[in-house]
């Protein structure tokens, strides 16, 4: 028992962020189930809540499981805010303090449970979840300069529309920024959301996957945005190498919290290392745009791109194509 409630614990944390508050509810439970003489509010509270941990956590993937999958586990990480931790803690936590008998005992209980509380939480202006904004869009920096380049460069060329591809994890702040921007794959890349998966969106769909790897295989990736008319295509040096030594020369670190499966296809490691190099300077073609600066890049002349320039961790590269 002690270990399934440490894993809801946890498992709430991850999704919400919210600290140990988790385990503060359970304790409020606890006090109001063993404790609380109140049958009125152990109504109101005490049994909801046992319902619902139970409904989320052994009726609904048993369901979802064994009868019909209605969520993946991207849309599971929702249910936790139906328990309503922060009301229902801070409920108990008057409850605990009401409990006590003398106005001495209440002051001591409250003195204790203030820190608790503060100890509880995550302290967001430093949790990695709440950075500082950058601008006003409250969106990296490096993704709007892309964006505006490309957006600048397409307006100057008399179409307002660019279409990109980026590593999915990026995918968010091209979306918020401009609706002008067009991305190859989103929700409907990695769930399936949007639409049923025909052949022109499994494409897609194996071009969102090679791109999160260490080495993205260009060849699957050129398939799709063929199809798809893409324009410019961003590479992220801390994760990717194309099988060659690392350009990350300034040093960018991973992300400590990313989940997913960076090991790339062997046979794509092969392929991209015999036809790919490394080179200095802006390239073959016109060199830098905008914000972007000139630097070591993967020569990727053989599969039809451009380099285009460096934004801090990020390559830019365009598509060379007939108008």
């Amino acid at each position: 028992m002690k270990d399934y409630i440490l894993d809801i614990v946890h498992l709430n944390n991850d999704f919400t962020g919210n600290g140990m508050y988790m385990a503060l509810y359970f304790i409020t439970l606890l006090f109001i189930a063993f404790y609380l003489k109140d049958k009125r509010l152990k109504n109101a509270i005490l049994y909801p809540s046992l319902i619902l941990l139970v409904g989320i956590y052994l009726c609904a993937p048993a369901v979802n499981r064994f009868v019909f999958s209605f969520y993946d586990d991207e849309v599971r990480g929702r249910f936790s805010w139906l328990f309503m931790v922060p009301a229902i803690a801070a409920m108990g936590c008057v409850l605990m303090v009401r409990g006590a008998k003398e106005k001495k005992q209440q002051i001591l209980l409250t003195v204790a449970i203030i820190p608790v509380i503060f100890l509880s939480g995550v302290f967001q202006i430093t949790d990695y979840r709440f950075p500082k904004a950058e601008n006003l869009y409250k969106l990296p920096q490096v993704c709007i300069d892309i964006a505006d380049d490309i957006l600048a460069e397409q307006r100057n060329e008399g179409d307002g529309v660019a279409r990109l591809i980026v590593p999915y994890e990026t995918a968010y702040a091209f979306r918020q920024y401009d609706t002008d921007i067009e991305l190859m794959f989103g929700e409907d890349a990695t769930y399936g959301r949007i639409w049923d998966l025909r052949q022109a969106a499994l494409d897609s769909v194996a071009a969102c996957e090679t791109m999160v790897t260490s080495c993205p295989d260009m060849e699957v990736i050129n398939i799709a945005a063929d199809h798809y008319g893409m324009e410019y295509i961003v590479f992220d040096c801390t994760y990717t190498d194309f099988g060659l030594e690392s350009i990350n020369d300034m040093g960018y670190t991973e992300d400590e919290d990313f989940v997913g499966d960076r090991t790339p296809d062997p046979g794509a490691v092969e392929r991209m290392s015999s036809n790919i190099s490394i080179a200095d300077g802006p390239g073959n073609g016109e060199g830098t745009i905008g914000k972007g600066t000139k630097g070591r890049h993967w020569d990727l002349d053989a599969y039809g791109l451009e380099y285009m320039g460096t934004y801090e961790r990020y390559l830019l590269y365009r598509y060379r194509r007939d108008k």
